[in-house]
């Protein structure tokens, strides 16, 4: 079954992704008895959802210290003006998705063109990877807000209906 919209989700689909999203390690027996249904059945439908891009990818929350990626950024990015849609565009965001520290890429509408998350390991490597970006051909102006403190950090849970 080819999704088309999330109306083309049934209730299955949506509990499947609501129970991965609370524990993507969860073993398809325990989610098909969780839903009243087979394993493969489960299985065919994770298999359905990622085919059809719904299901992006499996990961894992970890605590980035771990590896030392305790400096954390935001930086806001001002494009030059032919550099805000077409080739030029494409080109500064395949530049930015090649450093390993940026961990996020997001298009918005003012006051930036673009907004990046960036994870180092310390401010002067974080001043490194910023001098790399502003010295990407279609970046304007960068504006970095550095961060003191996770509060909190996670990844989407479908809130309840």
């Amino acid at each position: 079954m080819a999704y088309k919209s999330v109306k083309d989700l049934d209730a299955i689909d949506i509990k499947i992704i609501e129970r991965l999203c609370k524990d993507s390690s969860a073993s398809l027996s325990d989610i098909a008895e969780e839903l009243g249904v087979s394993a493969s059945t489960v299985h065919k439908r994770i298999n359905q959802l990622k085919d059809n891009h719904i299901i992006e990818r499996f990961t894992i929350l970890f605590d980035p210290s771990i590896l030392n990626l305790r400096t954390v950024a935001f930086v806001g990015i001002e494009l030059e003006r032919d550099a805000l849609m077409g080739r030029k565009k494409e080109d500064v965001v395949n530049n930015l998705s090649g450093i390993p520290y940026v961990m996020e890429i997001h298009e918005t509408l003012a006051p930036f063109d673009l907004i990046l998350k960036l994870r180092t390991k310390n401010v002067e490597k974080l001043r490194s990877v910023i001098t790399s970006i502003a010295a990407i051909d279609g970046i304007m102006a960068t504006n970095t807000i550095l961060t003191t403190n996770r509060i909190m950090e996670r990844f989407l849970e479908i809130p309840p209906a």
